[in-house]
């Protein structure tokens, strides 16, 4: 037995999906697991679905925590038992196949730290989601396989540089080490920035392409909302200033601009059918983006102080986090047709 999973599954106002979620989740193959549901103060009565059918399984928050922080709790809780060996993290509007569980654990090898998932829309089960996240030149990620069709284009077993967090597996060893989610991130690429820690601390990261499961892309904020947009903006200053060696963060400030202008952003959701109001639109994402600069910018002082801390504490040398960059490059080509 490779040892006790945790699944900690964040809801928020989840009433239409974490019921088929939790059964989902209580049907694994895999022996040794507990599953903790973080309610972050639904208003929808969520909570109380889960509270009712699933008691066991509840940890009711006070106040709306977001991600970040919301997740945190649940790892603390998982932690807190000493036989936990891995804790998996997962969206409240998924569904996953039965071996699940059971798949992302054969995948963690004594050097892997963290297993990413084969995630495919729900209502599109033929189009992935994510097989594992991608990192650009600007501090920006990407889901591998993006909203492509699966052809069996990416179901070998190999290394990525991270999962995402909608979906993953993370060692205890490696929580214990290099920390929890960075909750100054609120939401958004808080997973890709804990990938990069990982990856410093000297572990791998492998993609599991049995571990299935069927994702609602964008339940909770939405796929075109401005808060996404910011958050993902700023986030993705911090990311570069707090992880990337100092040439890749002033290589990464032409791609990113080229990548602006040269298409739409690869948060702003699906393009918009013939005949719907594009006004005001644009104007709110370029508010969110000027806003979000502004914040990251505010906030450089405290990335700083973080990049100083992790280069003090690295077990790798620049020139392979370079071939990082360049081995899990997300393209031009794809940024911009996102």
């Amino acid at each position: 037995m490779a040892g006790r999973c945790h699944v900690v599954v964040l809801n928020w106002n989840g009433r239409d999906s974490i019921r088929p979620c939790l059964r989902s989740v209580l049907h694994q193959t895999y022996a040794a697991y507990r599953v903790v549901v973080v309610d972050n103060a639904s208003t929808d009565g969520s909570c109380d679905i889960v509270r009712d059918e699933f008691p066991e399984v509840t940890l009711p928050l006070p106040e709306n925590l977001h991600f970040a922080r919301g997740t945190n709790a649940g790892l603390r809780e998982a932690l807190r038992d000493p036989e936990c060996a891995f804790i998996a993290t997962l969206n409240n509007d998924t569904r996953v196949d039965p071996d699940w569980l059971a798949e992302l654990v054969r995948m963690a090898g004594d050097r892997v730290g963290m297993v990413a998932s084969k995630m495919v829309f729900i209502d599109r089960p033929n189009v992935l989601n994510s097989t594992g996240v991608s990192i650009g030149p600007d501090g920006s990620a990407m889901d591998r396989g993006w909203n492509s069709v699966d052809e069996g284009q990416f179901d070998e077993a190999l290394d990525v540089f991270g999962p995402s967090a909608g979906a993953a597996l993370y060692r205890k060893d490696v929580l214990d080490s290099v920390g929890l989610f960075d909750e100054d991130f609120f939401a958004y690429y808080e997973d890709l920035d804990l990938a990069w820690r990982t990856r410093f601390a000297g572990w791998e990261a492998r993609f599991a392409p049995q571990a299935i499961v069927h994702h609602k892309y964008s339940a909770s904020y939405g796929s075109a909302n401005p808060m996404k947009t910011y958050l993902c903006e700023r986030n993705r200053v911090w990311n570069l200033v707090q992880n990337y060696p100092w040439r890749y963060v002033s290589m990464g400030i032409p791609w990113n601009l080229v990548r602006v202008v040269a298409g739409p952003l690869p948060w702003n959701g699906p393009k918009l059918e013939p005949g719907q109001p594009t006004r005001g639109r644009f104007g709110e994402t370029t508010a969110a983006m000027a806003r979000a600069r502004l914040d990251a910018y505010a906030g450089l002082p405290r990335a700083l102080a973080k990049r100083r801390e992790r280069e003090a504490t690295t077990r790798v040398d620049v020139h392979t986090i370079g071939r990082w960059i360049r081995t899990y490059r997300v393209s031009m080509k794809d940024a911009v047709l996102a």
